[in-house]
């Protein structure tokens, strides 16, 4: 497992081991990390935190478990990964607010990130959200 790899994968596992700071640890300071979807971006440290309780505090149970990593020997990774919680929490984002629905649900993701010396740079998440909502029972 080369550096990359290793770095981008400390950034996922961190979600399903419950331990945000591990994640912080592999974020640079001025990280822009964009979720496609619904359009928003976290900015540094501060932003993956205030994202990771956002996530968890809907999903207490979730879990995100790493599928496929693919480096470059130029920083960028891709990984696939499986993103699976229950929603016994409320979900806020910028598409509303969402009381807790008491549904599973399950979607793949894809991160494309760059990292630089032990650190991401920047990432986008690519899923399907509506996918989410169907499962959520949020849309017919």
């Amino acid at each position: 497992m080369n550096d990359i790899e290793k770095t981008v994968r400390q950034f996922h596992e961190s979600w399903d081991l419950r331990d945000p700071e591990r994640g912080v640890a592999v974020i640079a300071a001025d990280c822009r990390f964009e979720d496609v979807a619904r359009s928003e971006a976290q900015t540094g440290p501060d932003g993956y935190r205030m994202d990771y309780h956002r996530w968890r505090a809907a999903f207490p149970d979730g879990e995100v478990k790493v599928v496929n990593v693919i480096t470059g020997a130029d920083g960028w990774a891709v990984v696939e990964f499986l993103n699976r919680g229950t929603q016994t929490g409320p979900l806020h984002s910028s598409l509303g607010d969402f009381p807790p629905s008491g549904r599973k649900m399950e979607v793949r993701y894809c991160s494309v990130m760059r990292a630089q010396g032990g650190k991401v740079v920047e990432g986008r998440d690519y899923y399907d959200s509506a996918s989410i909502a169907r499962q959520l029972g949020l849309v017919g």
